[in-house]
């Protein structure tokens, strides 16, 4: 999952290349992995959700004596000019040579942000009401090994969202208005299971990964609202030559009735799929298919072009009849740490009628 994300109708992100040469002087010398790696990745942005602004973020990969793969500490900070802040921490650890997998995750924004409803038809009309979400989460999950590339574990979760109309008036009567203003508190515990034979996490050339979360919102965790969630996705890695790699990846979300309209399925959230603003397509279900070939070009360089196609419907069984959402485009990468394999990517994609630039750390899938 890439570090951050960001996404809109028209945006025109570009990270800038004194970033990378920054990342790039920080790998002097031999790609040694008994020393962190450290980037940093000013994201200039402008899109229709959250206006103009910068994400600044920073990832530290390093790896500890007897973890098989390398740990992460990460930070980032958003601001745009429509008034949006955020922030967030996160640590990923592999412990006991890779028996114990522990990840965490802490932070809060205040974002105004557009609502178009929910269900593709009402997305596909283009209107939207002008809300303001502020909100704090945190979350901590660990898995244990069950045995070789299984393991299987718990999600502890928490948050509370408030969220308000940014104007005063009527809108459409297909707007529920009063469902946009709530202050609630959701949490509660989840199950993980993970099958993971990639070769590497950052940037995988074999092997398969597929992961299933069920997470239940519960009144015993100081929940407010009680509602259930899953996820399920699997991704497929094949190298086709020394530097060639084709990546294959589905994905499927379901939210129960109950579930507030900022934690139903979201068309667009993790990159599934990409050139579409993340939130204007959601609905209780979800699914999007895609696939990515990876060509490196150059030691540090390398493209890769990109398709895919999804949907979103009230339930699972009305996917097969929800309009189709393709999705393709092409991308760029540069390689920031030779030592840990990781990339800073830049993607353009184009959708049914949007299109976006994303640049974030590591691979979309």
């Amino acid at each position: 999952m890439p570090w951050p994300a960001t996404a809109g109708a028209s945006e025109t992100d570009v990270a800038s290349r004194q970033a990378m040469d920054d990342a790039s002087g920080m790998e002097q010398g031999a790609a040694r992995k008994d020393r962190p790696s450290f980037v940093v990745l000013p994201i200039p942005q402008s899109n229709p959700a959250l206006g103009s602004g910068l994400v600044l973020a920073g990832v530290a990969f390093y790896q500890p004596a007897g973890s098989p793969r390398p740990w992460m500490t990460g930070a980032a900070v958003l601001w745009t000019d429509n008034g949006s802040r955020g922030g967030g921490v996160f640590q990923k650890a592999y412990l006991r040579g890779d028996l114990y997998r522990v990840s965490a995750f802490a932070g809060g924004a205040n974002l105004n942000v557009k609502f178009y409803g929910i269900g593709a038809r009402q997305a596909n009309r283009d209107i939207s009401v002008p809300i303001e979400q502020s909100g704090r989460a945190v979350q901590l999950d660990g898995l244990r090994r069950l045995r070789p590339n299984l393991y299987a574990g718990l999600r502890l979760r928490a948050a509370q969202v408030e969220t308000s109309l940014r104007f005063e008036g009527e809108a459409s009567e297909e707007f529920d208005l009063e469902a946009l203003q709530l202050d609630t508190r959701i949490g509660g515990p989840g199950l993980l299971l993970q099958y993971d034979s990639r070769d590497s996490e950052m940037y995988p050339s074999t092997g398969r990964y597929a992961n299933l979360q069920l997470q239940w919102n519960l009144a015993s965790f100081g929940s407010d609202l009680r509602y259930d969630r899953q996820e399920l996705s699997y991704n497929h890695y094949r190298s086709l030559s020394p530097k060639g790699v084709l990546a294959l990846r589905g994905a499927l979300c379901r939210a129960s009735d109950g579930a507030p309209f900022f934690d139903i399925c979201l068309f667009g959230a993790s990159n599934d799929l990409r050139g579409y603003e993340t939130g204007q397509y959601r609905d209780r279900a979800m699914g999007a298919v895609q696939a990515e070939y990876r060509w490196q070009f150059a030691r540090r360089w390398g493209a890769l072009f990109f398709a895919g196609v999804g949907g979103v419907a009230p339930s699972m069984g009305d996917l097969a009849d929800a309009r189709a959402l393709p999705s393709g485009g092409m991308g760029l990468r540069f390689k920031a740490s030779t030592a840990y394999n990781v990339n800073v990517s830049l993607d353009y994609a184009v959708g049914r009628d949007t299109d976006a630039v994303y640049v974030y750390i590591g691979e979309s899938f």
